[in-house]
């Protein structure tokens, strides 16, 4: 496609008169034109070896009406341009159909204005990018350009339904094999010529009505809807997602490391561990009940096993049984405020083990208090073995300020059978599950736009037959 080049200016349009309807046809580049058709009765013409036009055959209506009219001057991209040609085409048999408008540039040649569903790319070839020689397909799944790989889209034969304007080669009898690979926002495209067996390639960028519209001075609302997803349309939430990505990941390292350094500048430091006995309070005996103590007394005479009346112990209105309270030795958080963990342990069985703690400051008597319940079933069912529960507990308290402090602790158990709590005071202890969840809220947004961006891609290639989705979606 080699223009008619001149170095100052645009070429000065001259007029030819259309043989079958007499009407007058404006060239754009009469040295370089070969091909034409008449605006007015739609015949193709040709030019024989005298330069006399004539009629090669009738061309269709067009069906859709162009945004801009031929003649239309802009400048697009830095490169000064002029519409002498406009074309709708469709892939072979099928409904897909787009329009492209064939620019004129006076120094470089030919570039075109691909609009598909609304969504337009600004394609040139070798005379704009002359390192499109150095295009590798790979497989012909893949191509390579520039450094970067362009993923197999679309393969089609491309058929002319409809043109008006000047062409300098036959364009009506040449037969194409396309294909197109993409990188958003580029689009590589290979033409195969099938008659001559000779490929080109060209380069598209996806552009913006707006941008289109102010370089040609065309209103934007002339511009057909946007349907869809273009081929190479880019992503703006592939471009949140990697912004995302970067701000998230450097976000989760910082804190990583400033958790780090806390746990090096404070590490846990074990403040009580102990286990302790179990006993149950002073039975106090009830002095009204002489019979029952008379009854006692000639039991003893007679030899009869006396009742224990200070080892018996009743359980409450809701048949449990509370333990003796006591008090734990005074322990001090020398650097505060400090998280506190509290482990409580005991060797329950089939049983369960309930205890009220109170942190109490011996400075001020401030007090923190928490309850917690310790319980562990098991047995056989159906021949299996099963359990539930756990010997253990601990709960967490934050911001403890430094000072001196003892605990008092309030057991009652569901049985007399418990013999025994330990009772663990750590301090400084990492909140890990706090630091996995501020890890998990930093990923939360990346995983949104990650989300979002695969849906779009998703969407994108709903339309090719070489989609990397379809092993996922299948």
């Amino acid at each position: 496609m080699a223009a008619t080049l001149n170095p100052k200016a645009f070429p000065f349009s001259s007029e030819l008169v259309c043989p079958a309807c007499q009407h007058s046809i404006t060239l754009y580049d009469q040295a370089g034109c070969e091909a034409v058709v008449c605006t007015q009765c739609r015949s193709y013409l040709l030019f024989n070896d005298a330069g006399r036009p004539y009629v090669e055959e009738k061309i269709h209506v067009l069906k859709f009406k162009p945004v801009m009219p031929l003649g239309t001057t802009g400048t697009l991209k830095g490169i000064a341009y002029k519409l002498i040609a406009y074309l709708e085409k469709k892939e072979g048999a099928t409904r897909y159909e787009w329009r492209e408008y064939m620019l004129y540039n006076y120094a470089k040649g030919y570039a075109f204005l691909s609009e598909y569903d609304g969504h337009w790319s600004l394609i040139a070839g070798a005379n704009f990018y002359p390192d499109l020689a150095s295009v590798n397909s790979i497989y012909g799944n893949e191509a390579e350009y520039e450094g970067n790989t362009y993923l197999k889209y679309n393969a089609y034969t491309p058929v002319i339904t409809a043109m008006i304007g000047e062409f300098d080669w036959d364009i009506s009898s040449e037969k194409l094999r396309a294909k197109e690979f993409i990188d958003p926002p580029y689009m590589l495209t290979s033409e195969e010529n099938i008659k001559k067996h000779v490929t080109d390639w060209y380069l598209g960028e996806y552009l913006e009505e707006a941008e289109i519209a102010a370089a040609f001075n065309i209103p934007v609302e002339s511009f057909p809807e946007k349907i869809g997803i273009g081929a190479n349309q880019p992503s703006k939430h592939k471009a949140r997602w990697l912004a995302a990505y970067k701000i998230s990941g450097i976000a989760a390292v910082v804190f990583l490391l400033v958790q780090l350094s806390v746990i090096w500048l404070r590490p846990e430091k074990v403040l009580l561990s102990d286990t302790y006995a179990l006993a149950m309070p002073p039975h106090v005996p009830d002095t009204s009940k002489h019979i029952s103590t008379a009854l006692d007394s000639l039991r003893n005479i007679a030899g009869a096993a006396p009742v224990d009346s200070l080892n018996s112990f009743a359980p409450d209105a809701n048949g449990n049984y509370e333990f003796k309270s006591f008090k734990t030795p005074t322990f001090t958080i020398p650097d505060g405020p400090v998280p506190v963990e509290f482990e409580l342990g005991s060797q329950v069985d089939n049983n369960w083990l309930s205890a009220t703690v109170e942190l109490v400051s011996e400075k001020d008597n401030q007090t923190w208090s928490i309850s917690k319940d310790i319980e562990y079933y098991h047995g056989y069912e159906d021949g299996e073995s099963w359990s539930e529960g756990s010997y253990t507990q601990t709960v967490l308290l934050s911001e403890i300020p430094v000072g001196k402090y003892h605990i008092n602790i309030y057991p009652y158990a569901g049985t007399k059978d418990v013999s025994s709590l330990s009772v663990k005071v750590t301090e400084s202890v990492t909140l890990w599950r706090n630091v996995l969840v501020t890890l998990l809220l930093l990923c939360l947004y990346p995983l949104y736009c990650w989300y979002r961006m695969r849906k779009f891609e998703t969407n994108r290639w709903m339309n090719s037959d070489f989609s990397p989705y379809q092993k996922d979606d299948e």
